[in-house]
């Protein structure tokens, strides 16, 4: 979909806003639409705003993730449901309010190309923005001012997140060690394996109790017939093609993880002959894989940033709540939750 075509979608999300069902009666013990339940820092939230997107999340649970509420707890259900609304406002109100204080803006270019990421993402997901937008907790209005919102936070605490922590070699280094340990483990799983296939144990029965290419495990570990370069991997190709006929293999190690292969047919090469075009050498085989973590030190480092930006995140909203005044008349005494707590 074109940046402009997104830019239109967003615009016709919006217009929704003045196209709002009308609000569902008061129940004993709501307050009047126009009140104020909570304060951060002086900035109001309604009971009719907090109202809303509770009842958008409580419909979710029920039509969508089919959550069954007996009518006794249907109550419960209103009342945890409005603080995760009263906890989404403070947290938005918080970091939006410090994006404001470090002079943090978005253009609409930048949104629009937000908004193209995630169509993207959303078609290899065999959905689309239009599903996303109408289809989630919220009408479609607060979902595109909640993903533009949250997308302006994404890059205050990107642009924040070098200024509060580093990516240390040693922690890099650390994290690698235990990687590598556990790979130890893990390939000793396989060894322990093919000593129970050479002691009488079946390799298919094997491969369907253990192996983690799940499609071939379920076949017994058959990978049918292929010529070379079908895995794309040298030590591959080497193992399997040497491999003599109904023998279990060493433990292999290839860039998919630990193997053991074992070959069930051989079909030499035929070279060109008339009109006849030449045949590879092709094996039929099966195998059992363990998959291997990889140790890659700029792959580890990027795990670790990714890792401190979301607990700075968290942090940041720590620091800044401990700071604020926040009043609520509503759930005096609630914990507001940190974004990732409320999905």
């Amino acid at each position: 979909m074109s940046v402009y075509r997104l830019m239109c979608l967003a615009g016709v999300l919006l217009a929704l806003a003045g196209c709002r069902k009308k609000e569902a009666p008061l129940e004993p013990g709501d307050l009047a639409p126009n009140a104020v339940v909570v304060k951060v820092d002086g900035v109001p939230l309604t009971f009719r705003d907090m109202a809303r997107r509770a009842d958008g999340y409580l419909k979710y649970a029920i039509e969508r993730e089919h959550i069954a509420f007996a009518p006794s707890k249907l109550p419960e259900a209103k009342a945890f449901y409005r603080q995760r609304a009263i906890s989404m406002f403070v947290y938005k109100a918080l970091m939006l309010n410090e994006a404001e204080r470090l002079g943090i803006t978005a253009s609409e270019k930048e949104y629009a190309a937000w908004l193209q990421a995630l169509e993207q993402t959303l078609q290899q997901r065999q959905s689309s923005t239009n599903r996303y937008f109408n289809g989630g907790p919220q009408p479609p209005d607060i979902m595109l001012q909640d993903f533009r919102d949250e997308r302006l936070i994404d890059k205050m605490l990107s642009q924040e997140a070098p200024k509060r922590f580093r990516v240390m070699d040693d922690e890099v280094e650390a994290m690698a060690k235990e990687i590598e340990e556990t790979n130890l483990i893990r390939r000793a799983k396989l060894e322990a394996a093919r000593k129970q296939i050479l002691d009488g144990a079946d390799f298919a029965d094997v491969a369907r109790a253990i192996s983690e290419d799940t499609p071939s495990a379920k076949r017994g570990g058959d990978l049918g017939e292929f010529a070379r370069g079908k895995a794309n991997d040298a030590a591959f190709d080497a193992a399997v093609f040497s491999l003599p006929l109904d023998q279990v293999s060493d433990v292999v190690e290839t860039r998919f993880g630990y193997h053991l292969f074992k070959v069930s047919a051989k079909n030499p090469a035929q070279p060109e002959k008339d009109d006849v075009p030449a045949v590879p050498e092709t094996v039929r085989a099966a195998h059992i894989l363990v998959k291997m973590l990889s140790t890659s030190r700029p792959k580890l480092a990027d795990v670790l940033y990714k890792q401190k930006s979301a607990q700075s995140g968290r942090t940041l909203y720590d620091e800044l709540k401990g700071k604020a005044k926040i009043e609520n008349t509503l759930f005096p005494d609630m914990e507001y939750q940190y974004i990732s707590d409320m999905k």
